[in-house]
């Protein structure tokens, strides 16, 4: 088996975090992590990043209040309502702030 130059693994490890940096998805400049519960929410819907960035962008304020550094947006299509719950954080390994989605829901609304 062929030992890997630890410059060359460097180099990969470097350009791998570019290319992570360059494709997942920002909202107000900073990256969204996912926590488990979300992650699973967000696969029984079939939805990803990229619908939670459209409900953050197109969404409006959704009724209620949350505490600084929370958000919930709603957002309308048909007779369903997409709701994302989002709360500001610190990722301690990649040492910058970031949005952690805790909540990806559909709800109909009444008539």
């Amino acid at each position: 088996m062929h030992k890997i130059p630890k410059d060359l693994n460097m180099s990969i490890t470097y350009v791998d975090d570019i290319f992570r940096g360059l494709v997942t998805p920002r909202h107000k400049g900073l990256r969204i992590d996912v926590t488990h519960s979300a992650m699973q929410e967000l696969a029984r819907e079939g939805k990803d990043l990229h619908d939670v960035i459209k409900v953050l962008e197109e969404g409006h304020d959704a009724p209620r209040k949350r505490k600084a550094g929370t958000i919930e947006k709603w957002l309308d299509r048909g007779n369903k309502t997409f709701n994302v719950v989002v709360a500001k954080d610190y990722n301690e390994v990649r040492r910058e702030e970031c949005w952690v989605l805790i909540h990806f829901g559909k709800f109909t609304r009444r008539s």
